[in-house]
């Protein structure tokens, strides 16, 4: 344990910082501009020097999120396995949900990200439906997304970003029955064994299911937030380098697990799109991003490291 001298004032900024980023020291840092070793330096030294400090800010009316803005994983060695934007419907499994799990059992991921938009939520959405849209209830939704990610391997950190139409679940009860939010209960409550957050940190890595839209929306994530950035949202599958003098970070679309053509898709009236069917894998060796690799559809058939995955 650090053996230096702290103010109480300064440990309790430090302290209520590192409370208010969820206990992230990589997000207390890119908020108060202060090294990250810094703040957890600070932190460890009023653990032992002003305990009574944490137990007041336990006290405090709670500043936390509703789910944690950002989680931290550090990993040395090993595989994350990335995928976003299923909006799942009962029914057939598309393929890139099948090569989904085929790929989670034959690299078994130290970490899984679902990155936002696992369900679709059509039955709650702001949106008004079709006509004989028929579109499912929640509940179906749930179930099926339920059975699909019970096929999935088992990993060490199971993540689910939540994306704008995951959100569906909580807005609906927030704004028309407020009243059955204990009782009803969040999506995260569906889903026992995954962390649900905003976003993730792996090895600076920052994981979320939106930032920047458009069709240069890697190269706009990457450039903006000044670090590797993968996000999924705009169903879009491409990797881009942004190279500089501090070396290379890249933006990254994970493309979608769900398909382009499917009925849940019928408010974009057949149009063209750059919707790709795909997923992401990262792999790290010393705790450094290799660079990213991608499972895509090609001619109908999930295609990944140059081999059909099913």
């Amino acid at each position: 344990m650090p053996n230096k001298k702290l103010s109480k004032d300064v440990a309790m900024d430090a302290v209520r910082l590192w409370y208010r980023c969820n206990k992230s020291y990589v997000l207390s840092s890119k908020i108060s501009k202060i090294p990250r070793t810094t703040i957890q330096t600070r932190v460890d030294i009023a653990k032992v020097m002003y305990p009574e400090i944490f137990a007041q800010i336990e006290l405090e009316p709670s500043a936390e999120w509703t789910y944690p803005q950002q989680l931290e994983i550090t990993l040395d060695n090993g595989v994350v396995l990335i995928g976003s934007d299923a909006h799942i419907w009962p029914g057939p499994e598309t393929v890139m949900m099948k090569a989904f799990v085929a790929v989670s059992r034959k690299l078994k991921p130290d970490v899984i990200v679902l990155n936002g938009d696992i369900l679709d939520g059509a039955k709650v959405s702001r949106h008004g439906s079709l006509l004989n849209a028929h579109a499912p209830k929640l509940s179906a939704e749930i179930d099926a997304a339920t059975k699909w990610i019970a096929k999935l391997q088992p990993s060490k950190h199971r993540i689910w970003t939540m994306g704008n139409h995951d959100q569906r679940v909580d807005h609906y009860l927030a704004n028309n029955a407020p009243e059955l939010d204990d009782y009803a209960g969040r999506i995260s409550d569906r889903f026992p064994t995954w962390e649900f957050c905003w976003a993730v940190n792996i090895n600076g890595v920052e994981i979320r299911h939106r930032f920047r839209s458009g069709i240069h929306a890697g190269w706009n994530n990457a450039l903006h937030s000044g670090v590797t950035t993968i996000t999924g949202h705009t169903h879009q599958l491409q990797v881009t380098a942004v190279r500089n003098r501090n070396g290379t970070h890249w933006g990254i679309e994970d493309g979608m697990l769900g398909d382009p053509s499917h009925k849940c898709f019928e408010y974009g009236e057949g149009t063209p799109s750059r919707a790709q069917p795909g997923f992401l894998v990262l792999s790290f060796i010393d705790g450094v991003l290799m660079p990213p690799e991608m499972c895509e559809l090609i001619n109908g058939e999930p295609v990944f490291r140059g081999k059909h995955v099913l």
